[in-house]
């Protein structure tokens, strides 16, 4: 079967807070240094959506970018400009790590996308961080 991908980026801005119930206040501050900040700290994050699959005969296309877009949209809108930890309830019992927050980006665009296409995500925390989810590539 032969598959493509389309790869397009999309941002968002959010603010969060590093810390573990499991730790002590001591603990926290010395795995999360500054980003245990109590008020929290924020970021301009960018999302690389990499949808595959099979280009339909009648359009060429893995899936209309309006669709796409649409549905990133759908996904990212709700975390833009919130505090993570304080009002994204997927949150409230996990860290705000960026490891969890491209999970749960993943969680909720495979739901909205249609079935099978979402093959990767990329997210950009800073300009020296970035953190990927996806499926295993086929040797």
């Amino acid at each position: 079967m032969i598959r493509a991908s389309l790869s397009r980026e999309y941002r968002f801005s959010a603010a969060h807070r590093l810390n573990s119930t499991a730790l002590s206040t001591d603990e926290n501050f010395d795995v999360y240094d500054k980003c245990n900040n109590l008020n929290g700290h924020g970021h301009d994050y960018r999302l690389i959506v990499t949808v595959s699959g099979a280009p339909a005969e009648q359009t060429g296309m893995i899936i209309p970018l309006d669709t796409l877009d649409a549905a990133v949209h759908e996904v990212i809108d709700t975390l833009n400009y919130k505090h993570l930890n304080k009002e994204i309830p997927f949150f409230k019992d996990k860290i705000s790590t960026a490891e969890n927050i491209i999970r749960y980006l993943w969680e909720r665009l495979e739901y909205v996308l249609p079935k099978g296409r979402l093959y990767h995500l990329k997210l950009w925390e800073t300009n020296n961080n970035y953190f990927e989810y996806g499926k295993e590539r086929a040797s």
